[in-house]
């Protein structure tokens, strides 16, 4: 049978067992889905509702990065003592989600996509393991910072700017493209800020302006807390564009026109089709020289569209 074929098979047989009542029993047929396309129709939803009216007892497993993590929350943080299961190769797991007052049963930590892969593979032997379900949007913010807030002034709105993708994913944004990015940023009356790692953000050299300013925690919790306040993101294929988008703030992804179906449904395409993603593919490297000017035309034309910029004078 066709895998597309498949998870509209499953899918249907797994509504009818709930209809029955038949809750344990629908569980790994929506698990199927799932595994064929994440965010089939209304899957997750359904999933969901199956799993909490379930007397089945089942390890639920999470896999990937932070980002990944995000996706899980809405779940996890309203069923904190489930038995989870963390498949990651986020090295500060563990304090994420112990700040987060969430039970994991098991971590497995990997560094290679191989590594993964052999671990999806001993877990298969657990026949009484799902994936934890997922959401595309929060619905309440999961994060609040001791950092202090941002003062909200409407006429000049927060830039959120993150260069550096996943390290699963691509290359970071060239310094030139950065540069000249902020550089037109600075023009209008707005404000700035730059996410990630200060170890990501010594790679780059920043002009010194009172309206830059720095969300490089080393807790990457308070880190998150702080895209709350932003009126737009922009940034790599990273966790903060996730994050934003989640929040449902608009964001501008720059990302490598690389084939990864995961990503596209996973990560860029709902929240396309939601208006709330604008999301630019470039080729390995094409962010230098002649390239610059149409990807910062993209981002302004955006951010001239979504907000009421004015010039800085």
């Amino acid at each position: 049978m066709n895998r597309h074929i498949k998870k509209y098979y499953f899918y249907l047989i797994a509504r009818s067992l709930c209809l029955l009542g038949l809750y344990d029993r629908a569980l790994p047929y929506y698990s199927k889905v799932i595994q064929f396309r994440t965010f089939f129709f209304d899957v997750q939803k359904q999933y969901r509702r199956t799993y909490e009216k379930s007397a089945k007892k089942c390890d639920l497993e999470v896999h990937g990065g932070v980002g990944d993590f995000l996706q899980h929350l809405p779940f996890m943080l309203q069923h904190p003592k489930e038995n989870y299961v963390v498949v990651t190769h986020f090295p500060r797991a563990k304090s994420f989600f112990e700040n987060l007052g969430i039970n994991i049963q098991h971590y497995h930590f990997y560094q290679l996509r191989e590594e993964h892969h052999l671990i999806k593979e001993n877990l298969k032997e657990n026949k009484n393991s799902y994936p934890a379900p997922r959401q595309i949007f929060f619905d309440t913010f999961p994060f609040t910072s001791s950092e202090k807030k941002l003062d909200h002034d409407p006429l000049m709105p927060v830039i959120g700017l993150h260069m550096t993708p996943s390290a699963m994913t691509s290359n970071p944004l060239s310094r030139d493209f950065i540069d000249q990015l902020i550089h037109n940023l600075l023009t209008y009356r707005v404000r700035v800020v730059l996410f990630g790692t200060q170890a990501e953000l010594s790679h780059f050299e920043f002009q010194k302006d009172d309206r830059i300013s720095f969300a490089s925690h080393e807790n990457i919790i308070e880190n998150l807390a702080q895209v709350q306040y932003c009126d737009v993101m922009i940034g790599a294929d990273s966790v903060f564009k996730t994050m934003s988008s989640m929040a449902k703030i608009p964001t501008i992804i720059f990302y490598e026109d690389v084939k990864s179906h995961f990503r596209d449904r996973v990560f860029i395409d709902p929240y396309v089709r939601k208006d709330i993603m604008f999301a630019y593919k470039y080729a390995y490297q094409s962010l230098e020289g002649v390239k610059i000017k149409p990807a910062i035309d993209f981002i302004m034309n955006i951010l001239k569209d979504r907000l009421k910029l004015s010039l800085n004078q």
